[in-house]
């Protein structure tokens, strides 16, 4: 009912192409992100990341704390510390290591949920997010932090390229393998955490999988994917939102639509491609 109603006033508020912008900037950065996030083959690190900024927002209310610095904070740290999970120095698999944490993570914002009493409807609203309702200053963090994951993407293409091919491969050739990445991990939990109120805890991970998923599909070469996941981001996180608008439906799940029509459109394209060939 409030996704509703904030379409209604939005019909004639003027902010209405600022919001656009902030969907557009953070399909856009979740798809940059996300291209990096498939090839490591540990997608379900969006998973846990996005959860853990989800646990921190509500925590953050709980105990009166900035709803965007606690958030970012948390998940940052929590997202850095899974730069010691080495594959082959240790006898858990990285990806069982993953799901431990985010059944903590998921069990921590259930917590959260259930002590919560005067702002419930509002934390519920972090489940599946709304783009309706970003404030400028909102526009500014996701830009902010969409900068800063474009411009580490430029400073370290070379290292992160040898990472994403193997991490033993890149500590043997003299890259700093661990610090890269630990550092890769942070910006994922700051681009997540910004971008949570908007796409919404269970929906984020549709814009970090789906629009790279399609790159990967179509696209030949890294700079090739990474454009066109950005690309395809972006066209995910505003064409949900139009829809939304104009059908009256949840932001979140038409983003979640969109990103996964635009998956199945360059899957059907690759598939036509081969039998043309």
């Amino acid at each position: 009912m409030s996704v509703l109603l904030g379409q209604a006033s939005l019909a004639i508020d003027p902010f209405f192409y600022t919001v656009i912008a902030a969907g557009a900037i953070a399909g856009a950065s979740c798809g940059l992100l996300g291209a990096y996030i498939v090839a490591l083959r540990l997608p379900f690190i969006g998973v846990f990341i996005s959860h853990t900024a989800m646990a921190g927002t509500i925590f953050a209310y709980l105990f009166g704390l900035n709803p965007t610095v606690g958030p970012v904070l948390v998940s940052t740290v929590a997202a850095m510390s899974l730069a010691g999970i080495r594959p082959g120095r240790s006898r858990l698999d990285p990806n069982v290591a993953l799901g431990i944490l985010f059944s903590l993570m998921l069990g921590l914002t259930f917590l959260g949920i259930g002590l919560t009493q005067d702002s419930r409807t509002e934390i519920l609203g972090l489940l599946w997010g709304s783009i309706l309702f970003v404030r400028g200053e909102s526009v500014v963090v996701i830009g902010v932090a969409a900068l800063a994951l474009a411009a580490f993407a430029m400073l370290f293409n070379k290292e992160l390229k040898v990472l994403l091919f193997s991490r033993t491969i890149a500590s043997a050739t003299g890259v700093h393998e661990t610090f890269v990445y630990a550092l890769f991990l942070g910006l994922c939990g700051i681009i997540l955490a910004v971008n949570l109120p908007l796409v919404g805890g269970l929906m984020i991970f549709s814009l970090i999988t789906n629009p790279a998923a399609a790159a990967y599909q179509i696209c030949r070469g890294h700079r090739a994917v990474v454009l066109a996941s950005t690309l395809f981001g972006a066209l995910s996180a505003v064409g949900g939102f139009i829809a939304s608008y104009y059908l009256n439906l949840p932001t979140g799940a038409c983003i979640v639509l969109a990103s996964a029509l635009v998956f199945a459109l360059a899957a059907l394209y690759r598939t036509l491609t081969r039998r043309a060939d």
